[in-house]
Formats: structure tokens, C-alpha cells, sequence
């Protein structure tokens, strides 16, 4: 019988042909779980960039803000 808890790169030894549907079925899942895998690690950002990028933003609307009150206080 087949084992579906495998590690990736593993061959697989079908012990008949009503094992192939199997096979065939968990070779797909784990290459859909790879894309999902890959198209997560596309977008990530680490935690120190993600900080910095929130840090930088902030700074700026705050900018904007007192731009704007400054602008519309009557002196």
C-alpha cells in the first residue's frame, strides 16, 4: 500500500494497478500543495521589511496631516 505521509522526491512502488488512481491522485495533490507553496513564498515579506514599509508610510501620512492643518489654521 501506498504511504501518504511520503517525503517529497520519494518514488513511489505501486504494488498493483488499483494503486495507480492513488499514485496519480497524490502525485497531483502534492504538486497543487507545491504551487500553492511557491505562489505563497512569491508575496512574502519578512518582518523587519514589513515594519520598515508600515514605518515609512506612517511618517509620510503624518507628514500629509500636518501639511493639512497647518494649512487650513488661520494665522
Amino acid at each position: 500500500m501506498l504511504d501518504k505521509h511520503r517525503h517529497a522526491g520519494t518514488r513511489m512502488l505501486l504494488d498493483g494497478p488499483e494503486e495507480l488512481e492513488l499514485a496519480l491522485r497524490l502525485l497531483r495533490d502534492d504538486s497543487l500543495m507545491a504551487k500553492r507553496e511557491s505562489r505563497r513564498k512569491q508575496y512574502f515579506v519578512a518582518p523587519s521589511a514589513r515594519r520598515k514599509i508600515k514605518s515609512m508610510a506612517a511618517r509620510t501620512r503624518a507628514a500629509r496631516a500636518r501639511h493639512k492643518r497647518s494649512a487650513i489654521v488661520p494665522g
